[in-house]
């Protein structure tokens, strides 16, 4: 009985002092997850939707028609064939000449808006404001890795993601590497995205998880219908996704 009571102390004893022990034994680190997604421009519109396209809350939902009292312009800045054209209408309302110039407009190019306006408020002296953005209508073809998105993971999980270990990544830490496919496919401006706030910790991880988006086989471009190539932007994020950061990337995660 007395060694009994000894053993069930020790026990006792080894539990209390290490409560971890049991924890730590039987669970191996958790796979490092990462994701490589487009980063989606701060207007973005399809040729089918600009064809739609009927007010300006149909080019930039961003766009508050509360905001507004009395409309004094909205202008539309397109290029065809290498000339700026311009087309002004009194409000919201795309006018036929607009809609006309912006579905015409070479691909590629940037589409401006530019709208003037009485804001609605209840100020006694209440000044006209300007309020503009620009868009470029999205490619039918996307940028793609040759053999497509599981030859891209493929590659990553090789290169780089299989020599990191799991644990160098904590808590709501995110790496994030911005890169561009230019127009012929190749790997450009490929850099550390908020490195002043967001890295591995680890000067080596960044170094290989850099070298290996700057050493990826070209990409087929993406491209209109009409075969005109055009960037694009991507970033790979490695680490937590819950991460806040994630919401500074402006990227649309696949479900």
């Amino acid at each position: 009985m007395k060694n009994l009571q000894n053993k069930l102390f020790t026990l006792l004893f080894i539990v209390l002092t290490f409560p971890n022990l049991g924890a730590a034994q039987g669970n191996s680190p958790a796979q490092l997850r990462f994701e490589v997604n487009r980063i989606i421009p701060y207007v973005l519109i399809t040729k089918e939707a600009l064809n739609e396209a009927n007010r300006l809350t149909d080019l930039d939902p961003h766009y508050k028609p509360s905001w507004i009292k009395e409309f004094i312009s909205v202008e539309i800045l397109t290029t065809y064939q290498g000339e700026m054209l311009k087309s002004v209408s009194k409000n919201d309302i795309l006018s036929q000449e607009q809609k006309d110039r912006m579905n015409r407009a070479d691909a590629g190019t940037s589409i401006s808006v530019k709208v003037k306006y009485i804001p609605e408020n209840t100020l006694t002296q209440n000044d006209p404001k300007e309020f503009d953005f620009t868009f470029t209508v999205d490619p039918e073809n996307k940028a793609e890795y040759p053999g497509g998105q599981q030859q891209l993971i493929k590659y990553l999980q090789e290169k780089a993601i299989d020599k990191i270990p799991a644990t160098s990544f904590t808590n709501y830490d995110l790496l994030t590497v911005k890169f561009t496919i230019s127009e012929e496919g190749a790997i450009i401006n490929a850099h550390i995205f908020g490195s002043e706030y967001q890295t591995s910790k680890d000067e080596k991880i960044d170094k290989l998880l850099l070298e290996t988006i700057q050493n990826m086989p070209s990409w087929k471009p993406a491209a209109y219908a009409d075969g005109t190539k055009v960037k694009q932007e991507f970033v790979l994020t490695v680490g937590n996704m819950e991460s806040c950061v994630i919401n500074l990337l402006n990227i649309q995660r696949a479900e």
